[in-house]
């Protein structure tokens, strides 16, 4: 392929990239209906950038559960907005002037968007240089139409965005492998320090640069091993992450105590959510992995993995280095977000692409039936595009239909009057319905206090979640949850859900159920259950009316 013919080529992919992130962008962004966004990490991710000013010199945003970095990045692009007159910042009271609020979110998305797309271009260069011209452009079309990167990217949060850094990282870290040039181990240490200072655990990816020097380098092993270029690696990397997370030296405290919190969680788990899952290395495999990338995907890249660990060159090493070492932590972690493996995939993706290449190589080696392999190669790639392309659409049009949250406040608002009773089942929160536009803030007391001062509805729950002797005492005229309330309390069987549900089974008749598009083509696209953070934009919303006397 010519020059131009892949430059033609590149410019396609990233056109259709920003195409399938951009699309639906301004979903669950705040209105006078609900005034926060309906992912609960974008206000946590938010209201830091806005306690920074660059100009005052206050770098502080108070919240290191995650590096600082996005946070940053997010407060200039707020800035950026503002200079020229997109945002007009409000002065007091952020409720008061609602889409201005919610452009701020907003200015969120885009800057990950922004760097979405570089990473899409990032995994070509880095395919490009690994393992070959044609390898790196298939590696930039699997990333640009790769489903779980596809929606992270229409969020303000911290996973695409460290994944953009981590790249970067690797693509100075495969230049090492022959040219041992300074300039590259101090790249790679800077954008692995720059990674970590986005999301601790991706500042892995600097073991790529020192397994690339030590699997080539020429010096006896120990002159390898202290080499001034590994340490020159190691300050960059400290220096990448001390700009992203000045906290770390400046607001000790803060960091240190944000820092355990997040490793308490990691080591813990998060609530029912991954009660009685398999252990991590698994659950990514199936419960990740399996919905983020679609199975032939999927596929792709295990024998991509595969074919890299048998064959181990210095540039296979390079990858493997941070693929492994990364799937390593996350897989004995008791938290396991499928977004946790977002900074994998320019490796699975690039490993997935060199698999295609090599099948076809092995293929046209023979010449019998060489035109029948080469066509049935190129019909199961189209079908593969084809199949991880529509899955990315689907979730689009998610994004940018009527959330069902929406759906069923309207739907209470048109049929059920005013001053009737509504039951919930835990304290209502981003999943719920916003029939009050406070329901999504971020302090569960402060939700608590909204619910008391509701006039709309009388709204009955009780102290603890699941009180099944209040719901069958009381019989509000309605009952309303989440998919996000009863998945996971089903799953395990708590009993208290159990009797609240059987409590329902007796009293009520469900009235109404609102589904995504997502939820009902899931099985079309066997993706099995639709991970936690997967369903921000596709929870199912459940209406149960009581059944006449």
């Amino acid at each position: 392929m010519s020059r131009r013919s892949t430059i033609l080529v590149l410019v396609a992919i990233i056109a259709l990239a920003v195409v399938l992130r951009i699309w639906g962008l301004d979903w669950g962004l705040p209105t006078s209906r609900h005034y926060f966004s309906y992912h609960p990490d974008e206000t946590v991710t938010l209201f830091p950038a806005l306690k920074v000013d660059f100009f005052s010199g206050s770098l502080n945003p108070g919240f290191y559960n995650y590096g600082s970095l996005f946070i940053y990045l997010t407060n200039l692009a707020i800035v950026a907005g503002s200079l020229f007159g997109l945002i007009d910042l409000p002065e007091r009271d952020l409720f008061s002037a609602i889409d201005e609020f919610a452009k701020l979110y907003l200015a969120g998305r885009i800057m990950a968007v922004i760097l979405a797309i570089g990473t899409v271009y990032l995994v070509y260069v880095l395919g490009r240089r690994a393992y070959g011209r044609a390898i790196g452009l298939i590696a930039a079309l699997f990333m640009a139409i790769l489903p779980i990167h596809v929606m992270h990217s229409h969020y303000l949060a911290v996973d695409v965005p460290a994944t953009f850094f981590v790249t970067a990282a690797l693509v100075f870290a495969v230049h090492i492998p022959g040219s041992y040039k300074l300039r590259y181990y101090l790249l790679a240490g800077l954008f692995a320090g720059l990674a970590a200072g986005t999301k601790y655990n991706t500042g892995l990816v600097i073991l790529s640069p020192i397994v690339a020097h030590l699997s080539t380098a020429e010096e006896k092993p120990f002159r390898r091993i202290f080499n001034p270029k590994l340490l020159a690696v190691l300050a960059s990397g400290a220096a990448g992450f001390f700009i992203g997370t000045p906290g770390v030296l400046l607001y000790r405290s803060e960091f240190v105590r944000d820092f355990l919190y997040e490793v308490r969680h990691a080591a813990t788990g998060h609530g029912l959510v991954f009660a009685d899952t398999p252990v991590g290395f698994v659950y990514h495999v199936t419960h990740s992995l399996l919905p983020g990338m679609g199975l032939p995907l999927l596929i792709l890249a295990g024998i991509g993995v595969l074919y890299a660990l048998v064959i181990r060159r210095p540039v296979d090493l390079t990858l493997l280095a941070f693929l492994l070492a990364y799937y390593f932590v996350i897989g004995i972690a008791q938290v396991k977000f499928a977004r946790y493996t977002i900074p994998m995939f320019p490796v699975l993706t690039i490993l997935a692409a060199r698999a295609v290449c090599r099948l076809y190589e092995r293929f046209m080696a023979g010449e019998l039936f060489v035109h029948l392999a080469r066509y049935a190669l190129t019909l199961i790639l189209i079908a593969i595009v084809v199949y991880t392309l529509a899955y990315s659409i689907v979730i689009d049009l998610t994004f940018a239909r009527a959330d069902t949250r929406d759906a069923a406040a309207s739907w209470v608002r048109r049929n059920v009057p005013v001053g009737m009773s509504i039951g919930l089942a835990t304290h209502p929160w981003f999943y719920t319905p916003p029939l009050d536009p406070f329901f999504g803030l971020p302090d569960p007391r402060d939700r608590k206090e909204r619910v008391s001062e509701f006039t709309d509805y009388v709204l009955v729950l009780g102290e603890r979640d699941w009180n099944a002797g209040l719901l069958k005492t009381v019989q509000p005229d309605y009952v309303m949850m989440s998919e996000f309330e009863y998945y996971d309390v089903l799953r395990v069987k708590d009993p208290n859900a159990l009797a609240y549900f059987d409590v329902l089974d007796q009293y009520y008749v469900l009235e109404r159920q609102f589904n995504s598009l997502l939820t009902r083509y899931s099985r079309f696209f066997a993706l099995g259950p639709i991970p936690h953070d997967m369903s921000y934009a596709s929870t199912t919303i459940r209406i149960y009316s009581r059944k006449a006397r």
